[in-house]
């Protein structure tokens, strides 16, 4: 399971502002930051919030953005500063950056600048981003109703044990859809499969299950 860490969620609209909510309703340590003091007002009982102009150096260094280990760029209405802010951040030594783009040539321009995930914000919702760059997860899909799927590597607690007798059914009502290892086909859930060290568990059940489950 991967330790929390601190992330920085710079934009409070739509986007920006369901994957701050969904980072601290995980438990991570998130500050939402966005210029515009009213977005700040509207979030500020929910998150953490800071109202800052991020396109401005002299800011990020107020905020000691330098000592997160993640931000995510949500900033949608300007692909300039968009592109400022992701560069500021860089600069202060946050090398894993998420970025939301609203072209391909905004795409483009962040990747050339270094961001290390562009996030396509027409196909790819807050909440699920949320949810991977927490770093719990390798893949998330949110279905219709309580139910979620998940990507996770094997949690610690559960290594070397088949699916049958660690009772992952029983115990935490998640079911084991598959299991993926490294160099092997893709195998079907059956009770009998043992869960290895850096195998990829695609998982089905409540958010409640899926968090105690990796928890352990």
């Amino acid at each position: 399971m991967a330790e929390n860490r601190s992330i920085l969620v710079v934009g409070l609209g739509r986007f920006g502002s369901a994957v701050a909510t969904t980072l601290d309703s995980m438990g991570q340590d998130v500050l939402a930051v966005d210029k515009d003091p009213l977005l700040v007002n509207r979030w500020s009982s929910s998150i953490p919030t800071v109202q800052a102009d991020m396109t401005d150096v002299l800011a990020i260094e107020q905020l000691n953005a330098a000592d997160f280990d993640t931000a995510v760029v949500a900033i949608g209405d300007s692909v300039e500063a968009s592109v400022i802010t992701a560069g500021n951040l860089l600069d202060a030594g946050i090398s894993d950056i998420w970025a939301k783009s609203v072209s391909k040539e905004h795409a483009r321009i962040l990747q050339r600048i270094g961001a290390r995930h562009i996030v396509n914000a027409e196909t790819d919702a807050g909440n699920r981003i949320g949810h991977l760059v927490s770093g719990n997860y390798l893949d998330y899909i949110e279905l219709e109703g309580e139910y979620n799927v998940v990507k996770i590597h094997t949690p610690t607690y559960l290594i070397g044990y088949t699916i049958g007798d660690a009772k992952v059914l029983e115990r935490y009502g998640i079911t084991v859809v598959g299991i993926k290892s490294p160099g092997h086909e893709f195998e079907y859930g059956s009770s009998n499969l043992v869960m290895h060290r850096n195998d990829e568990l695609i998982i089905m059940g409540k958010q409640d299950q899926i968090d105690r489950f990796i928890k352990g």
